[in-house]
């Protein structure tokens, strides 16, 4: 498993690379966009996750 700050620092690399990616003239790789869309998923769900722990 990934701690929250390696999810953090694997999502802005993957959004670096993509702003990369604009000025060149290749496609969107759908792979790519999945895991983004993943890692922002995951953050979401542990930020969620512990302030709910918190709170008990």
């Amino acid at each position: 498993m990934f701690t929250l700050k390696e999810k953090h620092y694997m999502l802005k690399l993957l959004k670096e690379h993509n702003r990369k990616r604009l000025f060149s003239l290749g496609k969107k790789d759908p792979v790519h966009e999945r895991l983004v869309e993943k890692l922002e998923q995951m953050i979401r769900n542990e930020q969620v996750n512990s302030e709910h722990l918190r709170k008990h």
